[in-house]
This record gives structure tokens, C-alpha cells and sequence, in this order.
């Protein structure tokens, strides 16, 4: 029983420069921990990792992934077999002059030209695919995990997906239209083509049933993620410490102090509700409800909407000293300065619309830190009793619940403690174990 996962969104990341998206995240888990748990419990298995993008096979690899590589259990197709050059199909007919001067007014006319490159793709995307299905039966593949961004029926295999959330349809105004576009395409495969899906929270199936009865024919399995490895060594420190960590932020080394910041890290987009944040702690700052040495640290990728830019400018205009700005807005920085940044943070608040999962209050509650998160979706079944919530749609709430714990610190304590014991109910390794179930009952 060999497995095949399409791993494209963990290619086209650099991985070691703090560009990890969730779905890298939980991919990248999902492999890493269902590898461990066939080295103990089914030693002839094997995982097949690949790319329905052959172009993606040219390009240099994050180095993380070479760990991966590394497991015996482990197998990366990238020396599949090229397309056989022939002058027709590799288009170079068409840079023959004599034929360019011909065709040159049925090109501008019909888009000739335009109508045998996409013909070219088609072609060697099917010979691309007939090689991976020689490749799998030659391996004996007999389940294929298809990914978020790429997924193709191949017949004769068990095709299962992973759905991480359904805000697409849920707050679609929160949402490009390609994104739309892509989870309606995907939803479509899944319903059509998969026997399996892999929920990433209970939240998420929910959600699930609810877009479509469809989806009640088919097997799901919920797979909550665990956190990394990385994040698991750096669980014991001191909390109680009153001093400076020192990262490098924008390229430049800085000196934060410790318990005297609030988080957040994450993508800059619009269902974040990242405007909310900041006005709410500008105006806590400026009406002196929390303490002015008190900053509000912001970590991520710029992701669309323009909601960082919008947010810098603001910045900006209401603050003409730089050294007198509140607020941090970085880019993205490495795993291990992020950790010494959550370690070392008052509080994470994450007050989202809508989350399939919210990973970043699952890695706060491990490493010890309080967590303000909304009241809805997955974010409630994460963070159980112990994070405090807020409605992101109120304003005021959302104040006074970041100053309320600034004033509590017994409160934050608590909720640090419980915190950890609420993370314990997420674990790869757990997931690993119900994954193997879940594919030999497909």
C-alpha cells in the first residue's frame, strides 16, 4: 500500500525564509508524520511525493524539503521521462521563417500561433500524466492525496483531498475571485472524483455538509494538525523573565521587550481584520487604557487587498516620528526568531472572520502564550476554555479584552497554563495514526 502526495504548494515555497503557508504547514506535517508512523507499523510501505507541474520539477528546491527525502520511506519522482524532441511539437516549426512569413496573417487573423501553444501544453500534459501513471503503477501506488492547488482524476487509484475551509463561499467578500474560483473548482473534483477527504477540523466538515449532501456519500476523516518539531523543543522557558529578545525584523537586528508586546502573525489580507487591530490599539495607546511602553508586534506576507500598505500609510500619517509609531509591521521572518517571538509576546490576538483551523493559536497555546482569538468557526473547538474571546465585528469588544488582560496578569497566567494543556488534544502523531486507518478502509 504506497501512497502518492501531489506536493506543488510546498515547491513553489522557499520554506526557509518564513513563507510557510498553513496548507504548506499541515502538508508538510501530514508527511513528515504519517513517514514516522510507517517506519513502526508498516515497514513496506512507501510515500511517493510528486508534482502534477512538470515545469516545477526545473526549479531549485526549498531545503526543507530534502529532509523529507531523506526518510527511506521516501520517494520524489523528478527523473520522469522528457518529451521526445520532435521540431513540430517543441513549436520550433513555427520560427522557421519561411512558415512564420506565411502564417503571419492567419496568426493575426485566428491567433494561430496562440491556438497551437495551448494545443502544445494539452499534449504534454497528457504525456506528462501518462508517465506518472507508469511511474505509480511501477510503484504500486494505490491512493493518491491530491493537494490545494493541484488536483487531476487518474483512474484505478483511491483519490482523497484535504478541504481546509469553506470561507470562500462562507465570506466570499472577503475573497479574490481566482480564490473563489479555484475552491469551486476543487469542491467540483472532490465531489466527482474522490472516495476520501481529510477535514481539517470538525468546524471545516460541518461546513462541508452544509455546501453540499454530496459530500454525506463520501468518507471523511478529521485530521486537526499538530505543530513542528521546532516548535515542540522550544516548549520549556521562563515566563517570568523581564528582559529584551533581540531578532532580525525587516533586516534589521531589533531589541523587543519581553511580555510587553502583542502578536500577531499571519497573511495580510482582508479576512484577517487586521484594520480592527490596529485602530483598536492606537486608540487604547492614545486614550492610555494600556500602558504606552506596550507595542503591537504584526508578522507575515503581504497577501492581497493591500491591507498592509493601507495599514503602513496609516500609520505613517498619524505618526511622523517613526520611533514614536506603536506598531511593528514586518515581513516574513524564520521559524526560529518567530518562536522566540511568540514565546516572549503578552498575547496573540487574532480576531479573523473565519478560520478553518487558526494554527497560529494552536503554536501561541504550545509555547505558552495567552490567546485573544473571535468567538466563531474553528477557532472556538482550538482554543476551547482557555483562550478569551471577542466578536471581530465589535469594535469596543475587542478594546476591552485586550485591556482587560493587560490588567489581569493572574487572568493571563491562567489562561498560559491552560493553554498548554489545550494543545496537548493536537498532534501529528495522533493524526498519522488515523490517516493509516483511514486509507486501508478506503
Amino acid at each position: 500500500m504506497n501512497i502518492a502526495f501531489e506536493i506543488s504548494p510546498m515547491m513553489t515555497a522557499s520554506g526557509s525564509f518564513g513563507d510557510k503557508s498553513g496548507v504548506y504547514r499541515y502538508t508538510y506535517g501530514m508527511i513528515t508524520s504519517f513517514s514516522k508512523y510507517l517506519k513502526k507499523k508498516d515497514r513496506k510501505s512507501k510515500i511517493i511525493l510528486f508534482s502534477f507541474n512538470y515545469d516545477f520539477l526545473k526549479q531549485p528546491l526549498n531545503p526543507e524539503l530534502y529532509d523529507l527525502f531523506k526518510n527511506n520511506n521516501v520517494v520524489y519522482l523528478d527523473k520522469l521521462s522528457k518529451l521526445r524532441k520532435k521540431r513540430f511539437i517543441d513549436g520550433e516549426f513555427f520560427d522557421i521563417p519561411l512558415i512564420k512569413g506565411i502564417l503571419k496573417p492567419f496568426n493575426r487573423i485566428f491567433g494561430l500561433k496562440t491556438m497551437y501553444s495551448k494545443f502544445l501544453n494539452t499534449v504534454k500534459f497528457e504525456n506528462y500524466l501518462k508517465d506518472l501513471d507508469r511511474e505509480f503503477k511501477k510503484r504500486s501506488v494505490t491512493h493518491i492525496v491530491h493537494s490545494e492547488t493541484s488536483f487531476f482524476p487518474l483512474k484505478e487509484y483511491k483519490n482523497i483531498i484535504t478541504i481546509y475551509d469553506l470561507t470562500a463561499f462562507i465570506v466570499p467578500e472577503f475573497h479574490r475571485s481566482e480564490t473563489i474560483d479555484l475552491q469551486t473548482r476543487k469542491l467540483k473534483f472532490a465531489k466527482k472524483h474522490c472516495q476520501g477527504i481529510i477535514c481539517i477540523s470538525q468546524s471545516t466538515k460541518r461546513d462541508l455538509l452544509n455546501y453540499s449532501r454530496e459530500f454525506r456519500q463520501k468518507k471523511i476523516m478529521i485530521g486537526y494538525p499538530g505543530v513542528e518539531e521546532l516548535f515542540l523543543k522550544n516548549v520549556k522557558s521562563d515566563h517570568n523573565k523581564n528582559h529584551h529578545i533581540i531578532c532580525l525584523i525587516n533586516n534589521k537586528k531589533i531589541s523587543i521587550k519581553s511580555k510587553k508586546y502583542f502578536l500577531y502573525y499571519g497573511t495580510f489580507e482582508p479576512r484577517k481584520n487586521l484594520n480592527y487591530l490596529v485602530k483598536a490599539f492606537i486608540d487604547l495607546i492614545e486614550s492610555k487604557k494600556i500602558p504606552e511602553n506596550f507595542k503591537l508586534l504584526m508578522i507575515g506576507g503581504k497577501g492581497w487587498g493591500d491591507i498592509r500598505t493601507k495599514i503602513i500609510d496609516y500609520l505613517k500619517e498619524n505618526y511622523p516620528a517613526e520611533d514614536k509609531i506603536p506598531i511593528t509591521i514586518s515581513n516574513f521572518i524564520n521559524d526560529k526568531d518567530l518562536i522566540k517571538i511568540i514565546k516572549n509576546a503578552y498575547a496573540l490576538v487574532y480576531p479573523s472572520f473565519y478560520e478553518g483551523f487558526g494554527l497560529p493559536v494552536l503554536e501561541s497555546m504550545v509555547l505558552g502564550t495567552p490567546v485573544i482569538c473571535s468567538e466563531n468557526s474553528s477557532l472556538t473547538e482550538v482554543g476551547g476554555d482557555s483562550v478569551l474571546y471577542v466578536n471581530p465585528r465589535n469594535f469596543n469588544d475587542l478594546k476591552v479584552k485586550i485591556s482587560y488582560l493587560i490588567k489581569n496578569k493572574k487572568i493571563a497566567h491562567i489562561m498560559s497554563k491552560d493553554g498548554l494543556e489545550q494543545s496537548k488534544k493536537f498532534n501529528w502523531t495522533d493524526t498519522a495514526k488515523k490517516f493509516y486507518k483511514f486509507i486501508k478502509e478506503l
